[in-house]
């Protein structure tokens, strides 16, 4: 028989821990940089949606490939 109550209270426990190793993380700089790669395929993406303008953001009908 599983304890709902329990195991919400031990997922509350692990997040609220979680949430402090990360705060403790980010206060002493043990942040890695990401690599170039991701730095550089975010930029092409930003890019690529500057370029495509307002058509890209706003289409009414959506296009969907049907096979």
């Amino acid at each position: 028989m599983v304890n709902y109550y329990l195991a919400e209270q031990i997922a509350k426990d692990r997040l609220n821990e979680a949430r402090e190793m990360a705060t403790q993380a980010r206060l002493l700089g043990n942040s890695t940089p990401e690599p170039l790669r991701v730095v550089l395929g975010l930029a092409l993406i930003r890019a690529g949606r500057y370029l495509a303008g307002h058509a890209a953001k706003g289409s009414a009908h959506p296009r969907r490939a049907t096979a």
